[in-house]
């Protein structure tokens, strides 16, 4: 009787635990109010969950349909009404998004991402995506890249085509744990590219077409001359100019906004950045061609950043305020000859004005717009109509770190 009733209380007990397996309750998802993206996104883009409760360190997956594992996804922003991120380039097709945070995971559902489209543009973003930079075509007024054109092995600073479909670029490589520049190119008609063996590149501070040649500034750490060079993709240069110094002033580094500069029919224009060591200084300098000398206007103003455009017979300077106490404002200015950059608002007068950051700006003949890096990370496109001089509508959280107008791909 002892072992029947022994053998009753192990069955019971056995039965109560498999009820207290069955009834554990899952996870309480911790966002209310969600709301998945109606469309489908496309892969690069950023997405947007809406929903309350996304906690700041959270991370986010993407599981594609019949994969085992999930895929991390870039995360952009977190507020109080959702969740920003950039969907991973290599996931096309139907996949789970989970949701990782406070130690536990959640499904929040499924989305399908599509493959980039087929865009026809002749405005390029590069956009950083999870493990390179992709050269892709862009729509900015339906927010839209396309297929990558072709990839870059590197970071960037500083981006210019000729009129025959070659990219030329500033890379930032690592040796020794220092960072340095190298000369690339891309020919988009022979699928290829490579460095350009210059032993000078690393001291290469901006870089500029005329559509024909691959024009570079270097500057010597010692005299503070300012040199010109045409640069071949075979490595061989030419000294075109060499320019005295004029600042007399001991910078640390000089570097030239956004990495390029606009060379001219009869001169070359260039926002300049001195790093001071404790203070960093901008100006604009204008250098004949044919001289070694150049000018600096408008040098009393130097926490101004310049950035020079062409279109068609006319020029754009865009000058941002910099400095950390800076209010985020852009002004344009205008001139027609070249010789008529005074740098001064008098004889430069404001046309617009932008209350935000808005840099790195190119010119796209094609649209007639100029296009710029918009905003307080600058990873916004905002389009600007120089034949009326306002802003259009920008593209915010693009992803995009820099801009390029390629002329001729086919």
């Amino acid at each position: 009787m002892k072992r029947l009733m022994l053998l009753f209380c192990l069955l019971a007990s056995f039965i109560a635990c498999s009820d207290d397996k069955d009834n554990l309750e899952e996870p309480k998802m911790p966002i209310t109010d969600l709301q998945l993206p109606t469309v489908n996104p496309v892969v690069g883009d950023n997405v947007t969950i809406a929903g309350k409760g996304f906690a700041q360190d959270c991370k986010i997956q993407v599981k594609p349909e019949g994969a085992a594992e999930a895929i991390d996804a870039a995360i952009v922003e977190v507020t109080d009404a959702g969740i920003t991120f950039k969907a991973p380039a290599e996931v096309t097709g139907k996949c789970k998004v989970i949701l990782l945070q406070g130690g536990k995971s959640y499904e929040l559902g499924d989305l399908t991402f599509e493959e980039a489209p087929d865009i026809e543009a002749t405005l390029y973003g590069v956009f950083a995506d999870e493990t390179t930079n992709s050269v892709c075509p862009i729509d900015v007024a339906t927010q839209r890249r396309g297929k990558a054109l072709f990839t870059l092995d590197s970071d960037i600073e500083g981006i210019v085509a000729d009129n025959h479909g070659v990219v030329y670029y500033k890379a930032i490589t690592f040796v020794d744990n220092k960072s340095t520049y190298e000369l690339r190119y891309y020919d988009i008609k022979a699928g290829k590219g490579g460095k350009i063996d210059w032993a000078d590149a690393g001291r290469c501070f901006s870089i500029s077409t005329d559509g024909e040649k691959l024009y570079a500034l270097t500057y010597d750490t010692d005299s503070y001359d300012i040199c010109l060079y045409s640069v071949e993709c075979d490595g061989n240069v030419t000294l075109l100019q060499t320019y005295t110094d004029q600042l007399e002033a001991p910078y640390r580094r000089l570097y030239s906004t956004g990495g390029t500069f606009l060379y001219g029919e009869s001169y070359i224009f260039a926002g300049l950045r001195l790093d001071m060591g404790d203070v960093a200084y901008h100006i604009s300098i204008v250098a004949d061609l044919t001289d070694d000398y150049y000018d600096y206007p408008a040098a009393e103003d130097m926490m101004k950043s310049f950035r020079f455009v062409k279109t068609g017979d006319n020029h754009y300077v865009f000058k941002n305020n910099e400095g950390e106490d800076a209010t985020a404002k852009t002004t344009v200015h205008e001139f027609g000859e070249e010789y008529e950059w005074y740098g001064d608002d008098y004889n430069n007068p404001v046309i617009a004005t932008i209350d935000n950051y808005f840099v790195d700006q190119v010119y796209d003949p094609t649209t007639g717009l100029i296009y710029g890096m918009f905003g307080d990370e600058s990873d916004g496109i905002l389009p600007f109509d120089p034949k009326t001089n306002k802003a259009l509508d920008p593209w915010i959280g693009s992803g995009c770190v820099a801009l390029v107008y390629i002329k001729d791909v086919e």
